[in-house]
């Protein structure tokens, strides 16, 4: 595998990066994220709000774990990857898993706009911003999407929230815990300068989190279990989920929840 810099990573970088994670990790739904739970919570975010008549365009999909249950709820997803082991990977997936009405594609954040200019209903991006590697080149990947989506059709952007994920680190220090590092592929977007460059072409119809997940299983579930070390796969983040299901704390941890979804309406 490549070497990486200490300093801000190439997109070479990040794409061997990820080409390893799919060599190794193939269909497997942790192949994104070792977190395997709160990605079911990401796809079941985006999937319940999409429509049976939707044309969606699922960008930065992996091994297409979330597109494949995507195509269940809309007319046709092209699901697109900038690395190649993970587009081989997705396409096994999609070969295995009976769903006709997905395609997958390798291509780019930055240049999909341009070759599929106002043909989809919806546009899904999960966590792919947070991989890029400059301020510009997030920004310049939002206004893909809005080149890639009709009028009036929706954005699903679920990203990173850097004032959120420095709270949930806070609230970890002052019960004792040690700050979660951020994985050094990944930069975390500002709240207010990326709300204010979705405004230019999107309006914002909802913005969802995901505070109870976090606080249960970053905060409560480490110190229930300390000194081992918490596990993904824990009954607690189960119950967590349950909870976020339920909405019964909906919006009282939002200001830890490191990952937002944001639901735009295209102008």
């Amino acid at each position: 595998m490549m070497r990486r810099t200490m300093t801000t990573p190439t997109p070479e970088e990040i794409r061997t990066y990820w080409d390893g994670k799919a060599a190794q990790l193939w269909t497997d739904p942790s192949a994104t994220m070792k977190d395997v739970i709160l990605r079911t919570m990401e796809i079941e975010a985006i999937a319940n709000r999409l429509r049976a008549e939707d044309d969606l365009l699922d960008i930065g999909c992996g091994n297409a774990f979330g597109s494949i249950e995507f195509a269940k709820r809309c007319r046709s997803v092209l699901a697109v990857d900038f690395s190649d082991k993970m587009v081989e990977a997705a396409r096994a997936a999609v070969s295995q898993c009976g769903q006709v009405n997905i395609e997958v594609v390798l291509g780019s954040a930055l240049e999909i706009g341009d070759r599929h200019r106002d043909r989809f209903t919806a546009v899904s991006s999960v966590r792919c911003l947070i991989n890029q590697t400059s301020r510009e080149d997030q920004y310049r990947a939002i206004d893909q999407f809005a080149r890639a989506l009709r009028p009036h059709g929706r954005l699903f952007l679920l990203e990173g929230v850097a004032e959120a994920f420095a709270s949930m680190n806070a609230a970890r220090e002052r019960v004792g815990l040690s700050p979660i590092k951020l994985d050094w592929h990944n930069r975390l977007l500002l709240r207010a300068e990326l709300e204010d460059h979705l405004s230019k072409e999107f309006i914002m119809l909802e913005r969802v989190d995901f505070g109870e997940y976090y606080f249960l299983s970053r905060i409560v579930h480490p110190l229930l279990v300390a000194p081992e070390e918490p596990r993904f796969n824990a009954r607690i983040n189960e119950i967590a989920r349950e909870i976020w299901r339920s909405g019964v704390a909906r919006g009282t941890f939002e200001d830890m929840s490191t990952l937002t979804l944001y639901v735009c309406g295209r102008k």
